[in-house]
């Protein structure tokens, strides 16, 4: 691999988005509310249609992110592959009036469904509303509502983000020196973020209360901003020097301000991230930004998108869509021994 210059990387990157539901995302938590949303089918079969004759509108959060991009890629794919008429993309640029804006739109158009991806839950609640009330299908795919609203929509497809964070947990629990601190850089914001903070949170918890030597320092929010990730890790490194072994980020972006701050430092610090990202994937990679960028949590971007296509269409198929309400995707761990499996 051609080194990089990792300031021109820094610099390229510098977008503010969040992959993976960044911006005011909704849990996919598997609790009570999910398990009573758990059915084999709807209680009244919904109508249905030739798949040929579906006019079906999707909106991603931002298509300035690779995520994104790769959920469309996915959605696409499944499409055609299913003999769905080409869909309509739809980019809220993670903003809820935009995607307010977008859902009224389809609705006057006469789509049969909408997909999204509810980055700002509360904001485009009464949009879905009326386009329940309007016919058309509701679904959502990578972030979802709050489960007060689980009726608001037909079918969810994301990844399972507490999960994802319990697997940075397990890596940081197992490869942090004994004695040493480890901390997360955080989006408050966002649901399926703080998802994952809660998944590295209790397992490394539970790993110093199994007895392993390690101190968790705060988390602190990175507002989803890349300088802010910078300015929190310089001061971590200011205050802890090299007592601070790892950090988990909750999203790629925001691992890209603290690695710059850990280099400008000259600190031993070590980062895992949440995305798996093509240029995450290059750090790790890197022989030498590699020694700090250590690991990531991968989604299935493409299978998201896939998945709430398949979800559609079985829907208009039967009347009905079968299994969990919910459909969280395994997150997987990516280091350098599997690296060059997510590299394209």
């Amino acid at each position: 691999m051609k080194k990089k210059v990792l300031s021109a990387l820094i610099a390229a990157m510098m977008v503010v988005s969040l992959t993976a539901c960044g911006s005011g995302a909704t849990a996919e938590k598997k609790d009570s509310a999910t398990e009573t949303a758990k059915t084999e089918e709807t209680e009244e079969a919904g109508e249905t249609k030739e798949l040929s004759d579906l006019k079906l509108a999707f909106i991603v959060g931002t298509e300035n992110d690779a995520f994104y991009q790769s959920v469309q890629a996915g959605i696409k794919a499944e499409c055609e592959k299913l003999g769905i008429p080409s869909p309509t993309m739809g980019d809220q640029q993670l903003d809820g009036s935009i995607c307010t804006d977008l859902i009224n739109n389809y609705v006057a158009a006469g789509y049969d469904a909408i997909a999204l991806s509810a980055n700002d839950p509360a904001g485009t609640v009464p949009a879905l509303q009326a386009a329940n009330a309007a016919g058309v299908k509701i679904f959502t795919f990578d972030c979802t509502l709050d489960d007060e609203y689980i009726d608001e929509y037909l079918s969810f497809v994301g990844s399972d983000n507490k999960a994802g964070g319990v697997t940075a947990g397990e890596y940081i629990a197992e490869h942090a020196p004994e004695g040493s601190k480890v901390g997360c850089i955080t989006y408050a914001s966002a649901q399926s973020t703080q998802d994952r903070q809660a998944g590295f949170e209790e397992t490394i918890q539970a790993a110093i209360d199994g007895g392993k030597d390690l101190t968790l320092i705060e988390s602190m929010d990175a507002d989803n901003d890349q300088s802010k990730a910078a300015d929190i890790m310089q001061n971590w490194v200011t205050q802890y020097g090299d007592e601070l072994s790892y950090i988990f980020v909750v999203g790629d972006p925001t691992g890209y301000g603290a690695l710059s701050a850990i280099q400008s430092a000259g600190s031993d610090t070590k980062i895992v991230g949440f995305d798996a990202g093509q240029t995450a994937c290059e750090y790790i990679a890197d022989p030498e930004v590699g020694k700090i960028w250590v690991a990531e949590v991968a989604q299935d971007p493409e299978g998201i998108g896939a998945g709430i296509v398949g979800k559609m269409a079985e829907y208009f198929q039967t009347g009905a869509v079968a299994g969990d309400k919910k459909d969280l995707i395994e997150c997987n761990l990516v280091t350098k021994d599997n690296v060059k499996d997510y590299l394209k």
